[in-house]
């Protein structure tokens, strides 16, 4: 069995978390599977908090599930190429407001040698040629 290196994005993570999600299950699959190694960002970690907040989730179930994906993923930071790599995809696409995360996102993914990024929200990343997109719904 080949391991398939796969970044999940902030959505998905925030669907794994919320048991009432119509996605939850879909979500949750990804973190089960033995095929996939997981990767995240710590720009979608903060992200996740941010929309935790939000919603006013209770804060030890959303750091207990934190604490869960930080021992089951990898999770990538920024570093010099990936500002280099952002450089390029900012000039490349030209993001607008929101969009120049997913552009981060898909830049650290790019320094880290990764190509598939698991998501609900496909229409974040579809003109981005860079990567392969999996939609979980």
């Amino acid at each position: 069995m080949q391991m398939i290196n796969i970044l999940i994005d902030t959505n998905v993570l925030i669907y794994a978390f919320d048991k009432t999600s119509q996605f939850h299950e879909q979500s949750a699959k990804q973190f089960r599977s033995e095929e996939n190694n997981l990767f995240t960002t710590t720009k979608n970690i903060s992200e996740f908090f941010a929309v935790c907040s939000k919603l006013n989730l209770d804060f030890a179930k959303t750091f207990g599930f934190y604490t869960d994906v930080k021992e089951n993923f990898t999770i990538l930071k920024p570093d010099a190429l990936s500002l280099l790599k952002f450089e390029f995809l900012l000039k490349k696409y030209q993001p607008k407001g929101n969009r120049v995360y997913d552009i981060e996102i898909v830049s650290i993914m790019l320094a880290n040698e990764l190509k598939n990024i698991v998501t609900a929200n496909i229409t974040d990343f579809k003109n981005v040629t860079e990567v392969e997109l999996i939609d979980i719904k």
